[in-house]
């Protein structure tokens, strides 16, 4: 007898807003490792879904938004295994909860492709791996109808895994507070795991600063 097949999951890429606190898209900014060709971040990021889809049943989206038509066209370049899917959000200035309501939708209307969850990360979110995103897919097949997200001490953040029956909710965000207001209502159906790698973005100068050296360095 042939073993049931794994419960499937989106994987959602976030990567439509414009950066205006760092001043330039952050989509478009290049990972440089020793010995390997540079690597903006979206590319980076769709190459993490791309090996996800590879190990997983799931399947991979990216919401963009500002300057959508450039990003496509870099895209454009990434070689991948797996197909993704490119969703456009013409409102993405309404905010990251917009997008995220954006995303779900077009998950809602894939009827065909019947999700058990969505995997919601960020496009600046640089140190996350594989092994973390298989970490936090692992701890949600044990309990498929619980929020799963990253923590770090007291605070929590994407990457975050939310089951089928919360897409309504999702479906319906607006504004710039992401899915906080999800988990806020369903804190008690919450799981998180330790996850420091998950708050380290790139939204300031500051910061851009500091990840060039870091990236530069190894």
């Amino acid at each position: 007898m042939s073993e049931p097949t794994p419960p499937k999951i989106a994987l959602l890429l976030m990567a439509a807003g414009s950066s205006s606190r760092l001043g330039q898209p952050k989509q478009l900014i290049k990972i440089t490792k020793q010995g390997k060709h540079p690597q903006s971040l979206l590319h980076r990021q769709i190459m993490l879904m791309d090996n996800m889809c590879l190990a997983f049943n799931a399947k991979a989206y990216c919401v963009l938004g500002f300057q959508s038509k450039i990003m496509t066209e870099h895209l454009t370049s990434c070689s991948t295994v797996q197909p993704f899917t490119l969703i456009d959000h013409d409102n993405w200035q309404q905010g990251l909860s917009s997008s995220i309501a954006k995303g779900v939708s077009v998950l809602i209307d894939e009827k065909d492709q019947n999700f058990s969850a969505v995997l919601i990360f960020f496009v600046d979110q640089w140190q996350l791996t594989v092994e973390h995103l298989t970490k936090l897919i692992a701890q949600w097949q044990q309990a498929p109808e619980r929020i799963h997200l990253a923590c770090c001490g007291e605070h929590f953040s994407p990457p975050a895994i939310f089951p089928q029956n919360f897409f309504t909710e999702l479906k319906t965000l607006s504004g710039d507070d992401g899915a906080k207001i999800v988990i806020k209502n369903n804190s008690r159906q919450v799981n998180s795991i330790t996850m420091p790698s998950a708050f380290v973005d790139l939204d300031t100068p500051e910061q851009l600063e500091g990840f060039i050296n870091e990236t530069n360095d190894k």
